[in-house]
């Protein structure tokens, strides 16, 4: 039948060109394209659910967990890129709870970066947390009803103001952007210091 799978067809198949093709090998202690995507992905969802009444409802579904992913893949990012600053040999725990990848970037890391007043920690805590209660396994937008076998409903809450979830969502992604944009400016400075002192050297001992 024509538009059904062939013996022919398959889905990866590696491609290089500008047009058709894709990078999609990434560092892997780079979050960034990741990160990134599922956050720019949410965004062009967002987008669609405003101006497409036939799939506004089916929509909010893969929109919420896009969100989802890009804060877990940003703590994770951010918890990579703070052990890496600070020469500290751990890593960060293979988890989805959003609540405890915050508690350790906030406790490991944040207070040995830079200082943030106590009313923005609480706020973005706060959010985290309800995030965190709604979505606690990475599931609720994943899947309409829990893992067997008394099954129930992932979510509880019956509706959701999605303008609202966006405006939100958006000041806790600049928090993040911040923290990013902080830690890797001081990497580049360590960076900088590091090459500096190692041409220092080189250039006393005569090399």
């Amino acid at each position: 039948m024509g538009n059904f799978p062939s013996a022919s067809d398959r889905l990866f198949i590696e491609e290089t060109d500008s047009i058709n093709g894709a990078w999609i090998q990434n560092p892997a202690d780079k979050f960034f394209l990741y990160s990134e995507g599922y956050k720019q992905g949410a965004e062009a969802l967002y987008e669609k659910y405003l101006n497409d009444e036939f799939y506004k409802q089916w929509l909010v579904y893969p929109l919420i967990f896009n969100y989802r992913q890009y804060i877990e893949l940003r703590l994770k990012e951010l918890i990579t890129m703070g052990y890496k600053y600070l020469n500290m040999d751990t890593d960060f725990r293979d988890i989805h709870d959003l609540k405890k990848l915050w508690d350790t970037y906030r406790a490991d890391i944040l207070p040995r970066i830079h200082e943030v007043d106590a009313d923005t920690i609480s706020n973005v805590d706060r959010i985290i947390s309800e995030f965190n209660n709604i979505d606690p396994g990475s599931f609720s937008f994943r899947y309409p009803v829990t893992r067997g076998p008394n099954r129930l409903p992932t979510l509880t809450m019956r509706t959701i103001d999605i303008t609202n979830f966006k405006e939100t969502i958006d000041k806790l992604a600049k928090f993040f952007e911040y923290e990013w944009d902080t830690i890797d400016n001081y990497q580049d400075l360590k960076n900088d210091y590091i090459a500096d002192m190692m041409s220092q050297m080189y250039y006393e001992n005569g090399y």
